[in-house]
């Protein structure tokens, strides 16, 4: 995130852009002092402000299907994969849509399923849980699994 100072600067024109992507280049009608000394460009990390990083818990979706860009997990977007998670169904309090709820499987369904008539209704069901899934969908995700007449 970049600070409030950089925001003004660009807001006045103060900053251009130069050949060196690592700096913002000084407008020749402004002047810019590092240590003392006017200096035509300025580090760009100089204008970087830390921002924490919070975690977040969702009640609504739930994230353990493998993310597809994640190198240092040693999983892959497989059927078994799909499986894995959807047999939790009926344990531990989680229901098919719950399970469904996954971001990355959702993701993971669009190369097999059609984007724009069977996702939208998937979606809508993991959206508004008072729209149910059609049986239909649950046979065809579970049979893609592999775990025929379980959902």
């Amino acid at each position: 995130q970049v600070s409030l100072q950089c925001m003004e600067m660009v807001a006045e024109e103060a900053l251009d852009i130069g050949p060196n992507p690592g700096f913002c280049y000084v407008n020749e009608t402004f002047t810019a002092i590092q240590e003392g000394k006017p200096s035509p460009t300025v580090e760009n990390n100089f204008f970087l402000t830390l921002v924490p990083i919070h975690g977040y818990q969702s009640d609504m979706f739930v994230t353990q299907f493998p993310f597809v860009n994640r190198p240092f997990d040693d999983r892959q977007q497989t059927h078994d994969e799909m499986k894995r998670q959807l047999t939790k169904s009926g344990q531990a309090g989680w229901t098919f849509i719950d399970l469904l709820s996954d971001f990355a499987l959702l993701l993971y369904l669009c190369k097999f399923l059609d984007v724009s008539q069977d996702m939208p209704k998937i979606c809508e069901s993991v959206k508004d849980r008072e729209v149910l899934l059609d049986d239909g969908y649950k046979i065809i995700i579970s049979s893609m699994a592999g775990m025929d007449g379980s959902y």
